[in-house]
């Protein structure tokens, strides 16, 4: 057993979901095999009760394992790639006295799944439309909702240094500017998460009202039809076009505007279809692989595809000088695609899924790129 934590989350972090409840980190999901395992990935509850909580009480104690539990995977992931940070490791900043009482230092708050795209990798706790969409295929009855989180409104927000604002989709649920008139005047540092379909005049007022300009992560997965075949319900052409209202709005120039990329097992396997373009928008890039679902993971990729892949970008690089950010996303996305082995077994469950959302859509992921018809059938 370890004599300090080894994240400082549950003292000095919150998640707070109405369709997850709370939790210290939006990153933590349940393990197979700890003293959380029969207690789900969150306290499906109020904060008021949260804090309360044996459910908290038990995290903590998870804190002091000698290593670190599979639930912070995706910690463990950013750590062992090269030139990364981690939410673990950027939690550390901020101190705390781990036999007294919580305080709220970086605050993730997601007011609904309100969402109007129906991504593939996504779940129904984060998408409207892909709640329906399980429903109707018959795989859940219904998602747990917090009845009532207005408590949300007590929250002392003194010590808060970060706030991340997610949904659904934000710029479309009426909750999500409720609560930015809320905190508009403290004077925190906020970053807005969205898909980037609505660029109305009333939504980026609403983003200009907060003290501090807020950072803005565009939720973009790819160019083309590899973005509309991912993200279900976007039109990349009007995407690109938003995009660059973004930043012409907001941020030309600006580290404070970037695009925030799931690497999946879908536009990973085509990258070199899609990546020239979306380089060419001149906004950093973060790449962060698909941890869940474990079906769309990049273990569901036989490994020459990948390496495929990681040859394209060691070209691309060649090819003409490049700017040192771009070297930078390049490097990121060799690490997610060598890090990320193939196993059958996921291989299997990548093919079993997309199957049967190709037919429940009326859609087919090998009419999108030759090479998953190799994929899928081996």
């Amino acid at each position: 057993m370890r004599d300090t934590p080894y994240c400082n989350a549950p003292w000095v972090g919150l998640t707070y979901e109405s369709s997850v409840g709370c939790k210290p980190c939006c990153e933590w999901q349940a393990p197979d095999k700890d003293i959380l395992s029969s207690k789900g990935s969150a306290f499906q509850g109020r904060y008021t009760d949260y804090i309360k909580s044996d459910w908290l009480k038990d995290f903590k104690k998870l804190m002091y394992e000698d290593e670190m539990s599979t639930g912070c995977q995706v910690c463990i992931n950013a750590e062992e790639a090269p030139n990364s940070q981690s939410r673990r490791q950027d939690m550390s900043r901020f101190k705390f006295n781990e036999h007294g009482e919580n305080y709220i230092a970086r605050f993730d708050f997601r007011a609904g799944n309100k969402c109007n795209l129906s991504c593939r990798m996504c779940h129904p706790e984060a998408s409207s439309m892909r709640e329906e969409e399980e429903i109707a295929r018959g795989n859940i009855q219904s998602i747990f909702r917090v009845e009532d989180m207005s408590d949300a409104y007590d929250i002392d927000l003194t010590k808060c240094k970060e706030l991340s604002i997610l949904g659904g989709e934000p710029s479309i649920d009426l909750e999500v500017r409720k609560w930015i008139d809320h905190v508009k005047d403290y004077d925190i540092d906020v970053c807005v998460t969205t898909n980037a379909t609505n660029t109305s005049n009333k939504w980026f007022q609403t983003l200009k009202k907060l003290k501090n300009e807020p950072e803005i992560w565009l939720s973009i997965d790819a160019a083309g039809e590899v973005n509309d075949f991912q993200r279900k319900g976007s039109v990349w052409s009007s995407v690109k076009d938003n995009i660059i209202k973004y930043r012409d709005e907001f941020y030309e120039g600006s580290s404070k505007l970037s695009i925030q990329l799931t690497a999946s097992a879908i536009n990973f396997t085509t990258l070199d279809v899609w990546w020239d373009e979306l380089m060419e928008l001149n906004i950093p890039i973060h790449s962060s692989p698909v941890i869940h679902p474990v079906e769309y993971n990049l273990g569901a990729i036989p490994d020459k595809f990948k390496e495929a892949q990681v040859i394209w970008l060691d070209n691309w690089l060649l090819e003409k000088p490049r700017h040192w950010r771009q070297k930078r996303e390049v490097k990121e996305a060799i690490n997610i695609l060598r890090s990320n082995p193939y196993s059958k077994e996921k291989q299997q469950l990548f093919k079993s899924e997309v199957t049967s959302l190709d037919s429940w859509r009326n859609e087919s992921i090998i009419e999108l790129d030759y090479r998953f018809k190799e994929i899928l059938d081996a």
